[in-house]
């Protein structure tokens, strides 16, 4: 998969998550003030609130790529999923690997960032360094040859498309123009396996002149 195509579905996720954050946030907030806004309500919703954007930020991708399809809702909605580079199975550990990494080139970064720079030139070092770092692993999948983030590096994974296979159309419903061109015997079509029918297949889709021959 590209790098445009992960970034959409990197979008589509963070869409999703941002309106659950909302809905959470709300939850969170008509339970303090059921209490009354009083002091200790008001810690604990807070409390509340960052477990809540942890767990969302820290399980959500993790989650639905430990799934059968391996894929977040943006990565379907885009024809994508994850696999393992070396071709075998798609591990838990592997998915954990490449999700914690994304805490740590994104998520942290971009949250400290949000706070804004504070009053000291080391704040304002700190603003910059942390831009740096986020456009380097944001822009590392562009750089790579295999559009891999520095979480697919390090858990050995990569996000490919993954299209909707469509039936080839069927020769029987192709018309009559090829009725009786090839006639078999009733003892040459018992020969025949489920691969030599489907090599017969292939050979006659080709239509070339040395079959019509």
């Amino acid at each position: 998969a590209d790098a445009t195509e992960r970034a959409g579905a990197l979008m589509i996720d963070a869409g999703i998550m941002l309106v659950t954050l909302i809905v959470g946030t709300f939850a969170i907030g008509a339970l303090a003030a059921s209490t009354g806004f009083n002091d200790a309500w008001n810690e604990l919703s807070a409390v509340l609130w960052f477990l809540f954007f942890f767990i969302l930020r820290a399980f959500y991708f993790t989650l639905f790529e430990m799934g059968r399809r391996a894929a977040t809702p943006g990565k379907r909605l885009m024809r994508l999923r994850v696999v393992a580079r070396e071709g075998g199975q798609l591990t838990a550990n592997a998915v954990f690997a490449r999700n914690v990494m994304r805490e740590l080139e994104v998520f942290l970064p971009f949250i400290v960032l949000m706070g804004g720079p504070g009053d000291s030139p080391v704040s304002g070092l700190l603003m910059l360094c942390l831009i740096s770092w986020l456009g380097v692993f944001v822009l590392m999948p562009i750089f790579t040859r295999d559009k891999l983030r520095a979480g697919d590096i390090v858990a050995g994974t990569w996000v490919i498309r993954n299209p909707q296979l469509q039936l080839e159309k069927d020769l029987s419903l192709e018309g009559t123009s090829h009725d009786n061109l090839y006639v078999f015997s009733t003892e040459q079509l018992q020969a025949y396996g489920e691969h030599e029918l489907q090599v017969l297949e292939d050979i006659l889709r080709s239509g070339s002149d040395e079959i019509q021959t």
